[in-house]
């Protein structure tokens, strides 16, 4: 996971995505709230990024250690939330935490088997695992949204026109009954939950610049060159175009 995070064009271009569009704002708020934290809490945040789930956990007064291990990414974390602690190793101490919470990132981590024994054994007993996925990921499509575009389909077909897009090299993720019985497996008892939100035309366009998000269509391109087949593509399509969203949830106490 951490390679293809670790390049200041990838940092660059998701900061700059989550600047202008709430989608992985939206998401953090939704999963903190599921996890119901408290001040005073103690939190790990697996796969950190830089810093948007830390950044309202510590809001929430809780005491935050955050795990990213992409350097670069890590970097941006630690400016943007200086007051919680980052680290690029998995925290030891078993027990330590309240709260260990996973943003837009748990299908990233894998084996997700051995994930999750790693939060269950640095949670105290009753603590709280919470992570979310995008329910696309899950095999779970999205009904559409509005305008000419529902699915916001065009986009990626009109910046791939041409090329041959390469392998995914990593698997998907489990669907959502393996997720469950994997957490059973750990130790957990869970409940599942799900928010929904509107993607827009724009917020494709800007999340496609990620490089680690376009590199199957445009691999071999630079991020800048990327970005500009990007807005060319888009401004072939139409803009007023949306569709829904929606991320699948997981709280899990350990028993």
């Amino acid at each position: 996971m951490p390679d293809a995070w670790d390049h200041p064009d990838t940092v660059r271009y998701y900061e700059a995505f989550c600047r202008e569009h709430a989608r992985y704002r939206d998401a953090n708020l939704a999963l903190c709230a599921a996890a119901d934290l408290r001040s005073g809490q103690r939190v790990l945040d697996l796969a950190a990024g830089v810093g948007g789930t830390a950044e309202v956990a510590r809001a929430a007064g809780c005491e935050v250690v955050c795990f990213e291990p992409a350097r670069r990414m890590r970097e941006a974390g630690a400016r943007r939330v200086p007051h919680a602690h980052w680290t690029g190793t998995w925290p030891e101490s078993v027990g330590a935490f309240d709260r260990v919470l996973c943003g837009a990132a748990i299908w990233q981590m894998t084996p997700m088997e051995e994930t999750f024994a790693r939060a269950a054994a640095l949670l105290r007993v009753g603590g709280v695992f919470a992570f979310n996925v995008p329910s696309m990921y899950l095999g779970e499509p999205d009904p559409p949204g509005g305008g000419r575009d529902p699915m916001l389909l065009e986009l990626p077909a009109l910046v791939a026109a041409g090329r041959a897009p390469r392998a995914q090299a990593a698997a998907p993720p489990p669907d959502a009954a393996r997720i469950d019985e994997l957490l059973r497996d750990a130790g957990f008892e869970t409940r599942r939950w799900c928010m929904r939100s509107r993607l827009t035309q724009a917020a494709l366009r800007d999340w496609m610049k990620i490089p680690v998000i376009s590199e199957a269509l445009l691999g071999g391109m630079a991020a800048d060159d990327r970005a500009a087949r990007i807005d060319a593509a888009y401004a072939e399509c139409d803009a007023a175009s949306w569709r829904w969203e929606t991320w699948a949830g997981w709280t899990a106490w350990k028993l």
